[in-house]
């Protein structure tokens, strides 16, 4: 009887792990982690407490109130992350995803959608092509925007914009 019950509990966690939608390779490395509103940033941070969360490594353009990092996934696919500042605060992100395979920014697109909807509800989709997310920052009381394009036509071309709409 045990046996049986092992039997099916099996059958159920492999019946589980099938159904369960697997996530495109580069999920996890563009998102980095679940932490802050992108990447382990939070709005309203410091230059100094994003070069610490970012890889210095790939920081291209270090200036007063901008940062721009250009990271490399594998032959063909890279992205960049740009960080844009007032008074040493951190007001806009903007990550550019390139692919060569237009089916992987695809994937991207649907694992970012569904990923903030989960998070911030279901985003509204603009007459320009921009899925949006409006989202309130609990910590800083800042009304935030996520919004978010696949322009993939020659190759695989995402966009992701996350904005201080105080700002």
């Amino acid at each position: 009887m045990k046996l049986k019950t092992q039997h099916i509990a099996l059958i159920f966690v492999i019946l589980f792990s099938a159904c369960t939608p697997k996530k495109n390779q580069y999920f996890d490395t563009l998102l980095k982690t679940e932490n802050g509103i992108f990447r382990g940033v939070e709005i309203g941070n410091s230059i100094a407490e994003i070069k610490q969360i970012e890889n210095i490594e790939f920081l291209i353009d270090d200036m007063p109130d901008y940062l721009y990092y250009d990271y490399k996934l594998d032959m063909g696919n890279s992205y960049t992350i740009s960080y844009d500042f007032s008074d040493n605060k951190l007001y806009e992100i903007e990550l550019a995803a390139y692919f060569d395979q237009i089916e992987d920014a695809n994937q991207i697109f649907k694992d970012f959608s569904n990923h903030f909807n989960k998070i911030h509800g279901k985003g509204k989709v603009e007459d320009d092509g921009y899925t949006a997310w409006r989202t309130k920052n609990e910590k800083t009381n800042t009304n935030i925007e996520i919004a978010m394009v696949n322009d993939s036509k020659e190759y695989g071309y995402i966009s992701i914009l996350i904005s201080n709409l105080d700002y």
